[in-house]
């Protein structure tokens, strides 16, 4: 797993299934505003595209990433952290997520293995997702954690 920084959503896996979630959503307009040319930066796109769509799109790339046919119980601790970063980051965008997802995320961070280079600063940054995803909004919308591996999000 390559992680770049102390975020849960800073790591390859995350990284690609947010950028898959938006494309998926967004399209040529998440292409454009992506484009090296745009002043914005990639963190004002997030801004600007996130929603649920962009969330469970995100959700069902890490769901096809691990493997269609893994339960995410099943999942490695990699796919666990993923799916915990592209929680914590619609929840940082204010994007209510399924609470189902979000309990899993608070379980799975509580017992993640701190083998991280800057392991103080990740338990905190850890602590602080942790708290963010109890303090969360959640989303009215259908359970996605224990929906058939194949059915929509």
């Amino acid at each position: 797993m390559g992680q770049w920084g102390v975020k849960s959503y800073e790591n390859d896996e995350a990284s690609d299934a947010l950028d898959a979630g938006f494309d998926r959503v967004h399209g040529d307009r998440y292409e454009e505003l992506m484009d090296d040319r745009n002043p914005l930066t990639y963190e004002q796109v997030q801004e600007r595209l996130a929603d649920e769509r962009t969330l469970a799109a995100s959700i069902e790339a890490i769901r096809e990433y691990a493997g269609a046919d893994t339960l995410p119980e099943d999942w490695d601790d990699e796919w666990r952290l993923a799916l915990a970063g592209v929680l914590v980051r619609h929840v940082e965008l204010k994007v209510p997520i399924p609470d189902d997802w979000r309990r899993r995320a608070i379980a799975w961070l509580e017992d993640e293995p701190i083998e991280w280079d800057s392991a103080t600063k990740r338990r905190l940054r850890r602590d602080q997702e942790i708290e963010g995803l109890r303090r969360a909004a959640v989303s009215g919308g259908p359970s996605t954690a224990d929906a058939g591996m194949h059915g929509s999000t």
